[in-house]
């Protein structure tokens, strides 16, 4: 009640609520789960007995359980679905808003609080985590908490503040481990102070820390025993750092947008000019704490450095662990400096200006520059699999490098075979009784890229009948060779013309003929419909025939055929590229010719092009 009356009171902080709440619930389930949200879906799946869960944690997460627990029981609720976990992240987020408000209130002020919350709305790396089902934004928001109760605790060093700094602290490193180097930089600061503070108070300012202290250890004991196991790793699938490797970061904290980065560059730069003017004097425990820019730049300095420098140490000497989503701990207090920076500006009506530009900056690069609610930036898993369970009518068995993540998409009925595609020939290849169809997907930088030995035995045996490729995933099924029929019958045209049957739109971009391999790619739909149900074969039409001989044709992913004619029928699927050897084809001339067939509304026709080959 205490917040609704302070929002309902102070209407720049709602305005900002309604905003961050806006920009993070629109399309928030608009991309496909990726890999490390399918792990999510996994480890925090209600079905799981409660007394198995922490094992499944254990064996699948390098994390503290207490964001898949709170996970498990909001499934259970409110149902197992995406939506649900990235709603629980949206809420997050927009309560980190509210959060930095708190912070930068008691660090400084009010002013500073709400531009501090403002900038956070608008950033897009918070607006992705906030839509993004993993703990990252879980860890942002506790640590934005943790600290905001250390200055209340300095400012009071009083035992109820320092316990529920200790509870907020204790929250935030059982939501990522990288809240331990928050952690320590919060435990330096009160070593700080502790020096300072007058001797009549320094015990009971040191009791109170301990206890603080202690209560966050007792609630980090779930864990401990995780966190044991990833101090043992010996390898990780983090890469070396860069040189520049918090170059990139800073730069993606705000979307690697060039207008952006000069206004913050600006910000932090008359935040430099600021503390450059403080003027020296006596250095006791409450000047700092009356002095807030003093007091900020303690804190915020420490916060960035400490969380920075040791990563970096221990990527250099032991395991890499440099990678930007787990910096998120550290952008609060990045924004809490730029919203200091800001208000340099003494003029108010300035001031606005400067955030009115920061907004529009913000804005066109989300919604015109990345486009970020309508262009695909997940691996499509979800439509890979719907793909799969759409055409899978033999339900033939799904096999994937990436097996461990399919149950997920899958029912039972489905058979998920978990190996690569090599293994999986390669037992064929041992054992001709197993050569039979399947699917085969996977994605996340995996690319369909066979050995030769593979490949060759691949095309003896298999023909790709269909095939899905999304953005990071994809999906082939692989049928029986000798059971593909070579020829389409076209003897239903009579006298062929250019166009047979249905008209369609349609488009050949290349046509090679080298060394006798045939390589023909472009895109083919029929208007007025999606392009998913419909199948395209490249065929070779002989003069004189009403036969024609099909080349092996899959379908490619094609988003701008869709974007390009401004179609209201999806078709990005209607890309296609084909390949045959000629080197036994029988003498004669033959046209080139684009066959499109639709199995749901039953649509067909032929498209004869002016591409010739003469054998």
């Amino acid at each position: 009640m205490n917040i609704l009356y302070k929002l309902k009171n102070n209407y720049w902080l709602l305005a900002i609520l309604v905003l961050g709440s806006m920009l993070r619930f629109y399309h928030i389930d608009f991309q496909s789960i990726w890999l490390d949200e399918i792990h999510t879906m996994n480890e925090a799946n209600p079905n799981i007995p409660f007394m198995d869960l922490y094992d499944v944690i254990m064996s699948g997460e390098q994390m503290p359980p207490f964001y898949f627990y709170s996970l498990y029981f909001i499934f259970k609720v409110f149902g197992y679905t995406t939506f649900v976990a990235r709603l629980y992240s949206a809420i997050l987020g927009i309560i980190s808003l509210y959060a930095i408000y708190l912070l930068g209130k008691e660090l400084l002020n009010k002013r500073i609080g709400l531009i501090a919350a403002f900038i956070l709305a608008v950033n897009y790396f918070h607006l992705y985590y906030s839509q993004d089902a993993r703990p990252y934004i879980l860890l942002l928001l506790f640590s934005i908490l943790s600290f905001y109760k250390l200055i209340v605790f300095i400012k009071k060093p009083i035992l109820k503040n320092a316990l529920l700094h200790g509870l907020f602290a204790a929250l935030m490193i059982n939501s990522h481990f990288f809240g331990l180097f928050a952690l320590l930089t919060q435990y330096l600061i009160l070593m700080i102070f502790l020096f300072l503070v007058e001797k009549t108070s320094k015990k009971t300012f040191f009791k109170n820390s301990f206890l603080s202290g202690l209560l966050t250890l007792i609630l980090f004991i779930p864990s401990i025993k995780i966190l044991i196991k990833v101090s043992e790793l010996k390898e990780f699938w983090i890469p070396a750092p860069t040189i520049d490797a918090y170059t990139l970061i800073f730069k993606e904290f705000f979307g690697n947008s060039e207008l952006i980065l000069c206004l913050v560059g600006v910000f932090l730069f008359l935040y430099f000019i600021k503390i450059s003017k403080e003027k020296d004097y006596p250095i006791t425990y409450q000047s700092i704490v009356e002095n807030n820019i003093v007091l900020s730049f303690i804190v915020l300095l420490l916060w960035i450095i400490i969380v920075i420098l040791i990563p970096l140490i221990r990527s250099y000497l032991s395991l890499p662990m440099i990678i930007s989503r787990y910096f998120i701990i550290v952008l609060p207090s990045v924004i809490l400096l730029i919203s200091i920076g800001v208000v340099q500006f003494k003029n108010k009506t300035i001031q606005l200006g400067i955030l009115a530009l920061f907004f529009t900056f913000s804005m066109t690069d989300i919604f015109v520059v990345k486009n970020y609610y309508k262009s695909t930036n997940k691996a499509q898993f979800r439509e890979t699999t719907s793909f799969i369970k759409e055409n899978n009518k033999n339900n033939e068995p799904v096999v994937s490098s990436l097996g461990w993540y399919m149950p997920y998409f899958f029912d039972k009925k489905h058979t998920i075979i978990d190996k690569s595609l090599e293994i999986f020939i390669s037992e064929m290849q041992s054992d001709a009784s197993k050569i039979k169809p399947f699917w085969y997907v996977d994605g996340h930088g995996r690319e369909y890229k066979p050995s030769d030995a593979t490949l060759a035995f691949l095309n003896q045996h298999f023909y790709i009948d269909n095939n899905y490729d999304g953005f990071q995933a994809w999906t082939k099924h692989f049928i029986l060779l000798k059971d593909v029929p070579k020829i389409i019958d076209i003897s239903k045209y009579k006298n062929l013309q250019q166009y047979n049957g249905d008209p369609f739109m349609f488009n050949l971009e290349s046509f090679e003929n080298v060394n006798n391999i045939i390589k023909v790619t472009g895109w083919s739909y029929f208007e007025n419909q999606e392009s998913s149900k419909s199948v395209v074969d490249v065929v070779l039409i002989k003069e004189g025939s009403e036969t024609s001989l099909r080349l092996q044709t899959q379908k490619v992913n094609r988003p701008d055929v869709t974007t390009y004619f401004k179609n209201k029928f999806n078709v990005d699927t209607s890309g296609f590229n084909s390949i045959l050897d000629i080197t036994n084809l029988e003498s004669g001339k033959y046209k080139i010719a684009i066959f499109l067939k639709n199995e749901d509304t039953k649509k067909e026709g032929l498209v004869i092009t002016d591409k010739v080959i003469e054998k």
